[in-house]
């Protein structure tokens, strides 16, 4: 006579209860750590409990003082004209490395592979502070110059119908006080 397995509930119920224990071993295994829970010295993070929104992500609290900093937007087009070597064209900002970034006391967990430090769509790049006050001085300049000629106009008044004959006296642009006959 043939032995015949048996394949009865009990045996079925002592397969059952092995194939759990199996399977969550093996799903544990397999779960990516962001899905399960830290274990406790696996959480490193470093939480700011920001409960009113106050805190700039942008800030730097250890700045080095012969630089100015500035995040520049991450875009090709724009890091090559704001790291390019036309100073009053927009450039002169360089990318912060690595060992600069260290000194700035920024954690390498922070820094991205290439070792730039980027906060949302951003980099951080500096320039010395030389060169920034000669550019903001230029830039100030330029912002000035419109309202600069106004004032001088105002002050000289427009002698429209010196320059070009055939202008009405009512049409002569700017005048001073001293030009309309006002006493002043």
């Amino acid at each position: 006579m043939k032995e015949t397995k048996k394949t009865g509930p009990e045996e079925k119920k002592s397969l059952n209860e092995e194939k759990p224990s199996e399977l969550s071993q093996e799903t544990a295994d397999r779960t990516p750590p962001a899905m399960r829970a830290p274990e406790k010295d696996e959480y490193t993070l470093e939480v700011i409990k920001d409960w009113y929104g106050k805190v700039d992500p942008f800030t730097l609290s250890n700045k080095d003082p012969k630089y100015e900093y500035r995040f520049l937007k991450d875009e090709f087009k724009n890091l090559s004209m704001k790291t390019g070597n036309m100073l009053f064209q927009k450039g002169g900002w360089q990318l912060v490395n690595r060992a600069h970034l260290k000194k700035l006391g920024i954690a390498d967990e922070y820094i991205a592979p290439d070792g730039l430090y980027r906060v949302g769509d951003t980099v951080l790049a500096r320039i010395p502070k030389e060169l920034y006050a000669e550019k903001r001085e230029y830039k100030q300049k330029q912002a000035d110059a419109p309202m600069n000629m106004i004032k001088r106009t105002m002050k000289k008044g427009d002698n429209a119908s010196e320059i070009s004959s055939g202008i009405h006296e009512s049409m002569k642009g700017l005048q001073t006080a001293k030009d309309l006959g006002m006493k002043s």
